[in-house]
């Protein structure tokens, strides 16, 4: 009997792309080789955004952990694992991106659209972990002044203009009472040529982990190295106008930086306080409800009896929150093996515990503030750290 070639079967582009755009980006890239099709394809601008807003439905916990102990070379270790399911005592194993090599330095963003920002080596480094790739920026090669002088990044994304920015702040003491602060202020957006000066920011000497929300960065700041007491400021940074607001701290917040967070709550920035977390089972979020007016409102929790049996002997401190449930996430004040991360249901006022295993070995018994360690809300994304046709990607995401 005679044989027939039949015609293969050929799939759809809308169908392969409603597959594609549910695997995980260590697939996608080995799938580019597949064929010129499927390279040009998962390259699409379009396709990425595609890919990223099916991302946003499933975020993963990104950890970067900095790595100082000999043999081991120096850097900060990049991993993600899955956020835990409700009801699942199975343990999460880390899995490896990249290690970025030089000494690690405190600074680390939050991830925005899969990029984090982070200082190593004292370069200032854009990178997408889940890619692996990443640029350097280096510095702006500016100070504020004479004697010592302090430098603070920022990282933020405009939902608006569809631009990440990188913002550089050299601070230092006039050293004279009636003049305060002197303060230069630097921008880099992602895909631009490089550093560029802005003005018309009060001077002011960042010292708390940012939060970007709605294209807007957050963080708590001094106006003053030298008063005594230091009143503390939530400042606004506009990424778009890449302008600055200020207004005082609510009163009544611990100056315990370790035991606060700044993150979005119920659609508002908030402040979250754990400062009486052990001594009187209660964590306060004070809710900026109005920014003009400097209105905040406390909203004082009280946590449910089991939750020291579920923490036991565990001292912990906020590190942000899981989006996909609104839940709060706390660090142990002490590392472990394997490492114990806590989320907390605001909604059912309930306690879980997760541990996460597959991180190298490092010092235990040190504070995670102390120590560098990092966590936060990760989307997988295609996303090119930097390059000319970063923002005709970013056009096609969704404006949230």
């Amino acid at each position: 009997m005679k044989k027939t070639n039949a015609d293969p079967t050929v799939i759809p582009d809308d169908l392969l792309i409603e597959i594609l755009r549910r695997l995980p980006v260590k697939s996608l890239c080995r799938f580019r080789c597949v064929s010129t099709l499927w390279r040009s394809l998962i390259s699409d601008p379009r396709f990425l955004a595609a890919h990223l807003a099916h991302s946003a439905t499933r975020p993963r916990l990104l950890v970067t952990l900095p790595v100082q102990q000999v043999p081991c070379p120096q850097g900060r270790w990049l991993f993600s694992a899955d956020h835990p399911e409700s009801g699942r005592d199975r343990p999460q194993i880390a899995e490896p991106h990249l290690l970025v090599h030089g000494s690690p330095g405190r600074y680390v963003s939050q991830s925005l659209n899969g990029l984090i920002c982070l200082e190593v080596g004292g370069l200032i480094i854009v990178c997408n972990p889940s890619t692996r790739k990443l640029v350097t920026l280096g510095q702006s090669k500016a100070r504020s002044g004479r004697g010592c002088s302090y430098c603070r990044h920022s990282f933020g994304f405009d939902p608006v203009g569809k631009e990440h920015k990188v913002f550089e702040t050299w601070v230092s003491d006039s050293g004279k009472p009636d003049r305060g602060l002197i303060m230069n202020q630097f921008v880099l957006t992602l895909g631009s040529s490089g550093w560029r000066g802005i003005e018309g920011g009060p001077p002011h000497l960042k010292h708390d982990p940012e939060f970007c929300f709605n294209g807007v960065i957050y963080y708590i700041a001094w106006k003053s190295l030298v008063a005594i007491p230091r009143v503390e400021y939530l400042v606004a940074l506009d990424v778009r106008t890449e302008s600055f607001r200020m207004i005082v701290s609510p009163s009544g917040v611990q100056v315990d930086m370790s035991k606060r967070r700044l993150l979005e709550f119920e659609g508002r920035v908030a402040l979250v306080d754990c400062y009486n977390l052990r001594s009187d089972d209660e964590i306060a979020i004070w809710i900026l409800e109005d920014f003009d007016r400097e209105i905040w409102k406390k909203k004082v929790v009280v946590l449910p009896p089991c939750w020291k049996e579920i923490v036991v002997d565990h001292e912990m401190f906020p590190a942000g929150i899981v989006r996909q449930t609104g839940e709060l996430l706390f660090e142990p004040w002490v590392l472990s093996k394997p490492m114990c991360l806590f989320y907390y249901n605001l909604k059912t006022n309930s306690f879980r515990i997760s541990e996460i295993g597959g991180f190298p070995e490092c010092e235990s018994g040190m504070p995670p503030e102390m120590y560098g360690l990092t966590f936060t809300d990760h989307m997988e994304s295609l996303l090119p750290p930097m390059s000319h046709s970063s923002k005709n990607i970013a056009n096609h995401f969704p404006s949230g």
